[in-house]
């Protein structure tokens, strides 16, 4: 391979991650063509059938019972008391202090110079828990 072409090739590779990460049914950044939240047929983020974040039933993003995204009792989106995003005391998702997604200065959520889910300069938020999001 020639020089030029092993050096793209590897810079491709090490900043393709991160943008596979954002989750199509909930995207956040930019929405126009070629963009990763872009909805139109074939983009990362179109919601029409077969789509990444088709909210119909069998998508990835449905909200009804027994989807993805369910949110009342016994569903995995469910916030109430015993849910598994319950945000609580003692709840998996409860940002007091000691809680598994606390936000504040040495919190596994904190989001400050230093702490895991920073991303601003010298910072990636790569090691940000799930929980936080």
């Amino acid at each position: 391979m020639k020089p030029i072409f092993s050096i793209s090739l590897l810079f491709m590779l090490a900043f393709s991650g991160p943008a596979s990460a954002i989750d199509p049914c909930n995207c956040k950044g930019y929405a126009g063509p070629g963009g990763p939240c872009y909805s139109g047929p074939g983009g990362p983020a179109y919601d029409g059938p077969g789509g990444p974040a088709y909210s119909g039933p069998g998508g990835r993003c449905y909200s009804g019972p027994g989807g993805p995204r369910y949110d009342g009792p016994g569903g995995p989106s469910y916030e109430g008391p015993g849910g598994p995003v319950y945000r609580g005391p003692g709840g998996p998702a409860y940002d007091g202090p000691g809680g598994p997604a606390y936000s504040g200065p040495g919190g596994p959520c904190y989001a400050g110079p230093g702490g895991p889910c920073y991303s601003g300069p010298g910072g990636s938020g790569e090691n940000c828990p799930s929980v936080c999001r």
